[in-house]
């Protein structure tokens, strides 16, 4: 990407009133700055200074002053700060009076982070880090985007990226040198180590899904048919009575939404028009909807009444649902087991897990809880979790994919002159995620996102 060498400048603050305002800036025109407003010629690094600040040779404000030399500051370049009383007036003032010494300019958002990661201070996943940590909405997403800050995910992909690179080497010096070896032996040991590059990725790949359940939190949907409970398994999962409760079917005809936090984890409840063939317009509305947002959900809890069969389950689940969703998990509730004489419990096949439980008694409810927290919250759930995003998790899946491609074809026909092209394409698209091969367009976009003063 082409570097700019515009020196940058930007409040480091929200916008509005506050008791401190912090200017930053960065570039090699950082002394014409101290020159200019604190009318100095050099201050130490490294070293919180009480200086007074100037306008137009009028001394406007006093604070603390800030100066780290490159390359050790955030972006890799000169950087000051400036920490003043945060009046928007004030900030405004020394702001503009700045950018009129020349080869000084406003900072486009996110443009620090981005001299960062052009600097090689930081990769791709830590700058995202940096508005994770912002826009983090819990505790957990917190600890997570710091995680993710320190290069947790960027030491798992340099793992994987080490043996991968062997692979590729052995390979190369195979098809380069042609060095006298038993052919069988060395298709095993290549099998081998794909078979351990799969099984790494696996593991990056659990991480990274969790991480985007911990930064986006997790949606859960409630679906089934009229009058099964859904309303009222909302209203006691979020201990609140937002659902509309009748024996008239029909009665939820919207989308309702509400946000709860279990171990620190954001989830999202949703609760949906009942599943069913109606002539009434706005309930089919609902209904529409209700398939709306199934396709963005994490989990669908399929509400049913505990006396439905086997054979009416399964033509729901068959032609109701998966015909509109695919490999989205789920949770099958048979509720109302105070009506049938059924005991509370949990049952696991290969297609769904089946929860037996009474809204009405609430017995089975903490079976249900249960469940979300040891299989539905992330299950690294450990110090080392980080947060991640789709970009993250489709990139993955990519190279997963042609990976399991080259194995294929490399038992299939033992051409190694193909799978060392995969490799090579393996290794551009794990490029892609730390951002050592980066197309200007996808760091346009990263960046654009990110605060005017990061």
């Amino acid at each position: 990407m082409e570097r700019n060498t515009d020196t940058i400048i930007a409040r480091a603050t929200p916008l509005g009133q506050g008791g401190v305002g912090i200017i930053r800036i960065s570039g090699n025109k950082v002394f014409n700055v101290i020159k200019h407003t604190l009318k100095l010629t050099y201050i130490k690094p490294r070293y919180a200074h009480y200086l007074s600040f100037f306008y137009k040779n009028k001394i406007i404000d006093k604070g603390i002053v800030l100066l780290f030399l490159k390359p050790y500051s955030f972006t890799g370049e000169d950087v000051l700060e400036l920490q003043c009383h945060g009046g928007p007036i004030l900030l405004d003032l020394l702001i503009n009076d700045i950018v009129n010494i020349s080869g000084i300019r406003i900072a486009n958002p996110g443009e620090f982070s981005e001299r960062a990661f052009l600097n090689k201070k930081i990769d791709l996943t830590q700058a995202e880090a940096i508005t994770d940590i912002i826009s983090a909405n819990s505790k957990a997403a917190v600890f997570a985007a710091m995680n993710l800050m320190h290069g947790k995910f960027s030491k798992l992909l340099k793992i994987f990226s080490i043996n991968l690179i062997n692979l590729r080497t052995e390979i190369e010096s195979f098809l380069e040198f042609e060095y006298e070896i038993n052919f069988s032996i060395f298709c095993k040991n290549i099998l081998r180590k794909l078979d351990k590059l799969l099984d790494n990725l696996m593991h990056i790949m659990e991480y990274v899904k969790n991480g985007i359940r911990i930064r986006e939190g997790i949606k859960i949907t409630l679906i089934g048919p009229p009058n099964s409970g859904k309303s009222s398994l909302m209203n006691l999962i979020t201990n609140k009575d937002i659902s509309i409760i009748t024996d008239i079917p029909g009665t939820t005809r919207d989308i309702l939404h509400e946000n709860i936090y279990i171990n620190s984890v954001p989830i999202e409840i949703i609760d949906t028009a009942g599943i069913r063939k109606t002539n009434n317009k706005i309930e089919s509305i609902g209904i529409k909807k209700t398939f709306e947002i199934i396709k963005k959900s994490n989990y669908l809890f399929l509400i049913i009444e505990d006396k439905m069969s086997e054979k009416n389950l399964l033509k729901i689940i068959n032609n109701d649902i998966k015909k509109y969703i695919k490999n989205i998990p789920i949770i099958v509730i048979r509720n109302k087991i105070d009506v049938t004489n059924s005991v509370p419990e949990l049952i696991k096949n290969k297609d769904f897990t089946t929860i037996k439980l009474s809204v009405k008694t609430k017995k089975g409810i903490l079976i249900l809880m249960n469940f979300i927290r040891n299989n539905i919250l992330y299950t690294n759930n450990n110090e080392d979790q980080f947060t991640a995003r789709e970009r993250h998790i489709n990139t993955l899946n990519n190279i997963y994919l042609l990976l399991k491609e080259a194995k294929k074809e490399f038992l299939d026909i033992k051409l190694i002159e193909l799978l060392s092209e995969t490799l090579r394409l393996v290794q551009k698209e794990l490029d892609l995620l730390t951002g050592k091969f980066t197309s200007k367009d996808l760091l346009k976009s990263i960046f654009s996102n990110f605060c005017i003063g990061k």
